[in-house]
């Protein structure tokens, strides 16, 4: 039998209070769950939608998910009002993540490159705020929280609420909101995110969290955005933006692959070999914990964003996880996606980028205008999807040169993203 056990994703770094390399507080949280009668339908759903998963797979008519995004920066010192910049190129991180456009998919282990699959699921930062004003998608808040120990906590939830000295929510069903803060003041909280939580048919209407402003994702503010400089120390194991991927992940209804528990426990879908512990922040490709239940014995698939590696080894979400995203958002979270077609990206027409010369013998110039201002993440793969070159930031100048003598004669394509923008075009190289 699976045991579900999933209530309110914690994520904790090792060094917390304790000291000990402890990691999660499911169990914690979910006790206090049941003892509100509040974790039945969130186990509910979750089991729905693995089941789903497991029968159908990804669907290939799948819609392209785009879902609005407002992150609100709630600092209490200089250093954790982060930039513009960083922000950008966090969601950058999120999207290429989700949609397998991320430049290390070539570590992706041979064995799991069958199951490894693109999200079909995109972010871009708000566009109209609640009010349909034109908006960023930012808000910052100088934070004051209350209370006898004067720290943001995933306890109270209070960076969560204007009146506890965080931020209230933009409205839950229409935007992912994202706080980053001063998490529990550095002492190993990295961060958490609600699972969803509506009630399913035939089950009690107060057996799911009541408060809808508790839904979203909360980030400790050195380890949001990629090569954050406030990621120091232990911290620079995650330091690629890739906590927000994993909460996300959360979000979007999955749990730990390694079910949070032995060999005997699961997280529900077949295509996450069974382990017995999370990959501890380490790049162990050796790790293989837990015999197979059928089929070949396969390692800890520890490359799995949802899994505890360091950021520079998680690179894939398996096909049974996108399924059961899919699930989610077309059945727990459909405002969500709904609000982003209504809201619209940017004027895509008023976007012009063309790739010149080409054909090109490797050194040609990437000619962007109609973007907003602010970097734009770029890469190159070959016409397999392999990459050829590392993700690039391009930030000031209109135009960017590559000039790359190694390239191999053929189809190459060029990704280009700002986070609300993603344009893949082709370059032919030809010497």
């Amino acid at each position: 039998m699976k045991i579900f056990s999933f209530g309110f994703a914690l994520c904790l770094f090792p060094f917390g209070l304790s000291g000990q390399w402890e990691r999660c507080g499911y169990t914690h949280l979910l006790k206090q769950l049941k003892e509100k009668g509040q974790h039945m339908a969130i186990e509910q759903i979750q089991e729905e939608a693995y089941s789903f998963a497991k029968q159908n797979g990804p669907q290939k008519s799948a819609p392209l998910y785009q879902i609005p995004v407002v992150v609100h920066i709630v600092h209490m010192s200089p250093e954790e009002n982060l930039p513009d910049s960083l922000i950008h190129q966090q969601i950058q991180v999120l999207n290429a993540d989700f949609r397998r456009l991320n430049a290390d998919t070539n570590l992706t282990r041979s064995e799991f490159l069958p199951v490894a699959a693109d999200a079909g699921i995109e972010f871009f930062l708000a566009t109209q705020d609640p009010q349909g004003n034109p908006t960023n998608g930012i808000t910052r808040t100088a934070g004051q929280p209350s209370g006898l120990f004067p720290i943001f906590d995933p306890f109270s939830d209070n960076v969560k609420k204007t009146a506890l000295g965080g931020k209230d929510p933009w409205p839950t069903s229409r935007y992912l909101n994202v706080w980053v803060c001063n998490l529990l003041s550095g002492f190993g909280v990295l961060g958490y995110a609600y699972p969803p939580a509506g009630t399913p048919p035939n089950w009690p209407a107060d057996s799911a969290p009541a408060d809808s402003t508790v839904q979203g994702v909360v980030i400790h503010y050195p380890v949001f955005g990629p090569n954050n400089p406030n990621a120091t120390g232990p911290l620079t194991a995650v330091n690629r933006g890739r906590t927000l991927t994993h909460e996300v992940g959360h979000f979007l209804g999955l749990r730990h692959i390694w079910g949070d528990g032995g060999c005997a426990e699961d997280d529900g879908l077949n295509d996450t070999p069974p382990s017995d512990s999370d990959a501890g922040q380490l790049c162990d490709f050796s790790k293989n914990t837990c015999p197979p239940v059928s089929g070949p014995d396969l390692p800890d698939q520890i490359e799995n964003y949802m899994d505890y590696a360091a950021d520079s080894c998680m690179n894939m979400f398996s096909q049974e996880q996108v399924a059961a995203m899919h699930y989610i958002l077309e059945n727990y979270r459909k405002p969500l996606y709904e609000s982003g077609l209504q809201m619209g990206l940017p004027n895509q027409t008023a976007v012009k980028i063309s790739l010149s010369p080409n054909p090109s013998a490797g050194r040609f110039t990437l000619h962007r205008s109609g973007w907003a201002s602010g970097p734009i993440s770029t890469f190159l793969t070959d016409a397999l999807g392999r990459r050829v070159t590392e993700l690039k930031y391009i930030n000031a100048s209109s135009n960017f040169v590559w000039d790359i003598p190694t390239l191999s004669n053929g189809l190459h394509w060029c990704y280009i993203s700002n986070g609300n923008h993603h344009l893949a075009l082709p370059i032919l190289i030809q010497r």
